[in-house]
């Protein structure tokens, strides 16, 4: 294999259009070829017909698949909201009507009563607060078509706004309460804190449109994602209308999803793709509202967000950068939604780089396995020929076949020719010397059997030069640059072998026992590239027969 990369591209071309590189180079230079044309078909034909998948595609597979998770879950929470607010909603409305009934008003007269009103926030509250804990929100809230101060410069509505503060986890059991809107006397008796925007009573645009929201049996809607007045966050907010007995719309109810609690309960993770970005959109006249499970991207203005499609995956410009995913229409209420799953495109990039080289690397190993086998089969069938050839060169032939019919057809025809012509050599010989004694009257049919001779001669000459070739040189050179290589333990159990020392011998000598011998012997034959104690006999006679010349020349 050394001997076979110390050849340039372009010289070892030229060689075996000459005809001047072995058998076993030129096995293995037209195994080697034809394996990489075979394959560069392959891969070729897997390319064109995208069966070879790119690592793009294998991305976008995965972010399918974690896509149908992430929208069940984000439909299924809110649903459950959905679900809740609608008791939610029924609680609120008998217990407004049993308040009512008890205090025998009606409900237009609640308007511009202040102590009434707070008197009804006491009543609802333990109803709003139970609820802001089952359901699956960061704030609950529910507000009444009624005021306490009905000549406002601004329509204002009287209600209760719960909110959680300080989110640090999915899960909201232990974390405080604030009331962004309601009475100062439903914070007190309630025992919990102001928010940082409180107000009495709460703007809303509910009233002006509500009949029609809710006129086809809309049981609740989603809002797209609004800036929550007097605070820094944004929120989508779950509502459904309050009834009174005439089934009439007299308040709204609901709860309310923050920004972080959709960050901390939206979460997506892949073990191959890493952090995924996780949203929930909708689309009003060319606006997108958007809430992402990162705080990176919420800050993002909802006037630069754009989406496109490429090559069937969606493409989302948020201004600053851009991500590359996929998305699955939702209905919540009687609104289409859309849910988002997205790498960035830095990340979609380095992900499809990792994957290419990963191809690479996959290929290189075939070829590599390949390559390993072409070195196999150098061993298995080329080897044995040059042995053989070895053998009838040497006239040490032992009769054994290659088992391979082509071969051995071959050298049995070497052999019989051999006979054949060794034969015709002694008869001629026999003419030889009958001619000699008879050379004065003989000397034509003399010259003639001597020309028939040197003929022969040649013939058995030029039958053994076919029969050579340069592995025997190549491996004893191999056998030469790799003496170095032997241990000093392994040079001494060389040189006793070169002085005739049986095995036996040589272990008793060195003092170690007959397996430790055997362990020796099979590394001096791996360095040294021999294959049996023959082969490993002539090299080392020959060496030394080179080295006693070298000395008598110097």
């Amino acid at each position: 294999m050394r001997s076979f990369l110390k050849f340039g591209l372009p010289q070892l071309i030229r060689q075996i259009k000459n005809g001047e590189i072995s058998i076993r180079r030129r096995f293995i230079a037209y195994i080697i070829s034809a394996i990489a044309l075979v394959l560069s078909l392959v891969l070729l034909f897997l390319n064109l017909f995208g069966i070879m998948n790119p690592s793009s595609t294998q991305i976008m597979d995965v972010l399918d698949t974690q896509l149908l998770s992430y929208a069940d879950n984000i439909e299924r929470d809110y649903d459950k909201a959905a679900a809740h607010a609608i008791s939610f909603s029924n609680q609120l409305e008998a217990e407004i009507q049993n308040y009512l009934t008890e205090n025998n008003l009606e409900f237009a007269g609640l308007k511009n009563d202040s102590d009434v009103l707070s008197a009804l926030q006491g009543a609802l509250y333990d109803i709003i607060y139970l609820n802001m804990q089952l359901a699956p929100a960061s704030g609950a809230f529910y507000i009444l078509d009624t005021t306490v101060n009905s000549r406002s410069d601004v329509p204002l509505y009287n209600g209760i706004y719960l909110k959680y503060i300080n989110i640090y986890s999915e899960s909201t059991v232990n974390n405080d309460i604030a009331l962004y809107r309601g009475s100062f006397s439903t914070a007190k008796e309630g025992s919990i804190t102001f928010h940082s925007g409180w107000s009495n009573e709460m703007r809303t645009d509910f009233f002006d449109s509500c009949d029609t929201v809710f006129s086809n049996n809309t049981q609740y809607i989603l809002s797209p994602v609004v800036e929550i007045p007097d605070t820094w966050e944004r929120a989508r907010y779950v509502y459904v209308p309050i009834r009174d007995q005439r089934d009439s719309i007299i308040g709204v109810c609901g709860f309310e999803i923050n920004d972080v609690y959709f960050q901390l309960s939206k979460k997506t993770n892949d073990d191959k793709l890493g952090q995924l970005i996780g949203a929930l959109l909708d689309e009003r006249q060319g606006v997108f509202s958007c809430q992402f499970n990162s705080g990176r991207y919420n800050t993002i203005h909802s006037s630069d967000v754009k989406v496109t499609e490429k090559k069937g995956n969606a493409v989302f410009d948020l201004g600053t950068e851009k991500c590359i995913g996929k998305t699955q229409d939702v209905i919540f209420g009687e609104g289409t939604f859309t849910v988002a799953l997205m790498l960035t495109e830095a990340q979609f990039d380095s992900l499809v780089q990792r994957g290419q080289v990963k191809t690479v690397g996959i290929i290189f190993a075939v070829v590599l396995i390949m390559f390993a086998y072409c070195l196999f089969l150098s061993r298995k069938y080329v080897a044995p020929i040059l042995r053989k050839i070895e053998q009838i060169k040497d006239s040490e032939n032992d009769g054994e076949q290659l088992k391979i019919r082509e071969f051995d057809d071959l050298f049995n025809f070497i052999e019989r020719k051999s006979s054949v012509l060794e034969e015709q050599l002694r008869t001629l010989k026999t003419a030889k010397q009958a001619a000699e004694q008879e050379a004065a009257r003989a000397r034509e049919a003399y010259e003639r059997a001597l020309e028939e001779y040197e003929l022969a001669k040649s013939e058995i000459l030029h039958l053994s030069e076919e029969s050579k070739t340069e592995i025997v040189l190549e491996d004893y050179e191999y056998f030469l640059c790799n003496l170095k290589t032997l241990t000093p333990q392994e040079m001494r159990i060389y040189e006793l072998y070169v002085d005739g020392k049986t095995t036996a011998e040589i272990a008793g000598i060195i003092g170690i026992k007959e397996n430790t011998m055997k362990y020796h012997n099979k590394n001096i034959y791996a360095k040294l590239g021999v294959s049996s104690r023959k082969q490993f006999l002539r090299f080392a006679t020959l060496k030394q027969i080179q080295d006693r010349k070298g000395k008598q020349n110097g």
